[in-house]
């Protein structure tokens, strides 16, 4: 068994001060883990605990927390994943992001579940682990420079090819708050963490571990696993071909997504070029994330035209949506550059494609001219304005110093009408998936603790399903007929899946929730049924809404942009908007056991072992706690 004797967690966090240089290690006992599983349960009890209300995203006293769960060192099929979570300098609220690669499970193997990272060191510097020995590094022969040439420098400085690093570009520096952390070709994307890692002049954290993960019960899991991986490789065959690069003209056709000219539009011709086929052509072969048994990740190459020659990581579905589609960007090899670009970087794809719509929207109605953006003629379906965008909003360039706050900070800054075209939730920028005539993702995106996302509810992946929670299989997506219901399921399902951690498209090849609780229990022993996965999910999900109502969050926050109300003219969701909204939301509050404004009553957090948290409602009941002091 482990050290603190217990099966697939080590019962370990490393806590590092790097005001202080300097590193303690916590033991945690298993009942922690037996109602928070790990990754992102584990990290909202820390940030619960750790981050008040009136602590800034870049004060000293912001923790930001890297997590790993029972599954990572394991060999489970899509185990290669990790955590990372802080309150976001992009939203002022709960932000947490997970990345595949093969950082999750080198951490887990050098002997912690968790890094829990506070203040700020004096000069740059990036951290070490080496098989359960943490280092502070000095990093001046790194800060400044690109993701893929620090991450080369810090192997060669450290020794060790083979270790793994999660990493910040010259966005998080520069503390854009959209910055993100990268790691191979994994991505922690959303909500701005790698600003959070600069504003603690961080910019790395490298890890080596040889340390066998314990199980307890190995030739089943072993079994098991084998025999899934098989499943799940025979059934996404399509996807280890053309990646997500197939999507975008599928769900196009499918579902008529309203992108195209910043969320206003159901009919884009240039679709027909974003393609799997397309992609394909610029394909040298697929990357799978440790344990996976789809590889939907690509390494391109890209030779003409010569201004967007490169060689690297290929356009995800999102990028594809938000760089190209959104903006009426139809070339493929100029949307794959520009993916590299905030790769190397270290920028969120989909708040940057959102970036460059809202700044062309605002050319398009005067509200910006031509002389503000330094000579850019920020005109629809420009590439190389795109591309410009990028590398100012980066480096915090003229007009791209404005856009590096995100769309809602950007807006109030030009004033006027420019508030009147955002597209976000709780300050975070919608992703690639239109909630026009979804009403289980509209209430999602609303109600979502880090704002509109996709993963955190992915009630739109009808091959996914929770027979136990009766969430049926092959469900029509056009007429859910529970979709409050289906929301709070796929919701707490979610919370399941970045906590144990797996990767959400294992459900592409047929993964369940049965599966999910039988490799639990034989990695940890335990005797976990459908009902009590469910309750820790729901108790995750719960607990992440108490730390955003510590700052601030309500009712009022839990709403759509008003664009997604404005029916689009064409298309196949033309005429569609989430006109039950309202209803539907007073009966999510009335199913999740939270009152009028959005609350947890006290019976549910009683209900889900929550207690701890009744303190905090007290507090701020008698005024003890500000709510309004988030010194954003």
């Amino acid at each position: 068994m482990q050290d603190n004797q217990m099966y697939g967690n080590w019962g370990r966090i490393l806590s590092v001060d790097l005001s202080h240089r300097r590193s303690t290690t916590q033991l945690v006992k298993e009942d922690f883990f037996k109602k928070y599983l790990g990754g992102v349960g584990l990290a909202s009890k820390i940030i619960f605990d750790k981050v008040g209300a009136d602590v800034h995203p870049f004060s000293p006293d912001n923790v930001i927390v890297f997590s790993v769960g029972p599954f990572q060192g394991t060999g489970i099929p899509g185990s290669g994943r990790w955590n990372v979570s802080s309150r976001s300098p992009l939203t002022g609220i709960w932000g947490e992001s997970c990345g595949g690669g093969y950082w999750g499970p080198e951490f887990k193997r050098s002997g912690f579940d968790a890094v829990v990272i506070k203040g700020r060191a004096k000069s740059p510097v990036y951290i070490w682990i080496d098989d359960g020995r943490a280092e502070i590094r000095d990093g001046d022969s790194v800060w400044g420079k690109m993701v893929s040439e620090a991450d080369k420098v810090i192997k060669e400085e450290i020794g060790e090819p083979s270790a793994k690093a999660v990493i910040i570009g010259p966005a998080g520096e520069k503390l854009v708050r959209f910055a993100c952390v990268v790691s191979d070709h994994g991505v922690g994307g959303r909500c701005g963490l790698g600003a959070v890692m600069g504003s603690k002049n961080l910019k790395a954290i490298a890890v080596r571990g040889t340390k066998e993960v314990k199980v307890a019960e190995p030739d089943k899991l072993k079994e098991y696993s084998g025999e899934l991986y098989k499943k799940i490789h025979e059934a996404t065959g399509e996807l280890r071909k053309y990646g997500t690069a197939m999507y975008p003209k599928l769900i196009y056709e499918a579902r008529g997504y309203g992108l195209a000219k910043n969320w206003r539009e159901g009919v884009f011709d240039g679709i027909d070029e974003l393609t799997g086929d397309r992609f394909l052509e610029i394909t040298v072969n697929p990357i799978a994330c440790a344990n996976c048994p789809i590889a939907c990740h690509r390494r391109i190459k890209v030779v003409k035209p010569e201004k967007y020659a490169f060689e690297g990581y290929g356009p995800e579905y999102e990028t594809i949506g938000m760089i190209g589609w959104l903006n009426l960007i139809s070339d493929p090899e100029a949307i794959a550059y520009a993916g590299h670009l905030c790769n190397e970087y270290g920028l969120d794809t989909i708040t940057a494609g959102s970036m460059i719509g809202f700044t062309m929207e605002c050319y398009e109605k005067r509200w910006i001219k031509e002389k503000e953006l330094e000579g850019i003629k920020a005109e629809w379906g420009s590439p190389d304005v795109a591309i410009a965008l990028i590398h100012k909003i980066a480096r915090r360039e003229g007009f791209g110093n404005i856009l590096a706050e995100g769309s809602e900070r950007a807006a109030k800054i030009i004033g006027g009408d420019a508030s009147k075209i955002l597209v976000n939730v709780k300050k975070l920028e919608l992703p690639a998936h239109d909630p026009r005539g979804f009403l289980a993702m509209a209430i999602n995106y609303a109600t979502g603790q880090r704002g509109a996302c996709h993963q955190r509810g992915f009630v739109l992946q009808d091959e996914s399903s929770i027979p136990e929670w009766g969430i049926l299989e092959n469900q029509e997506v056009y007429s859910i007929k529970e979709p409050v219901i289906s929301a709070i399921r796929y919701q707490d399902w979610a919370e399941i899946f970045n906590s144990l951690i797996q990767c959400e498209y294992m459900t592409s090849g047929g993964l369940t929730l049965k599966d999910q609780i039988a490799l639990l229990n034989y990695v940890t022993g335990w005797k976990m049924g459908a009902d009590d996965m469910l309750k820790i999910g729901e108790r995750i999900f719960n607990l992440q809404r108490v730390i955003n109502i510590r700052f601030g969050v309500s009712r009022k926050d839990d709403a759509l942009p008003s664009r997604i109300f404005e029916p689009l003219k064409e298309g196949v969701n033309a005429g569609k908007t989430p006109a039950t909204f309202e209803k539907a939301l007073r009966e999510y509050y009335k199913l999740r056991g939270w009152d009028a404004d959005g609350k947890p009553t006290a019976e549910k957090l009683t209900e889900l072992n929550l207690t701890e948290t009744l303190i905090f409602q007290a507090e701020k009941k008698s005024g003890k706690t500000d709510l309004t002091k988030n010194g954003l």
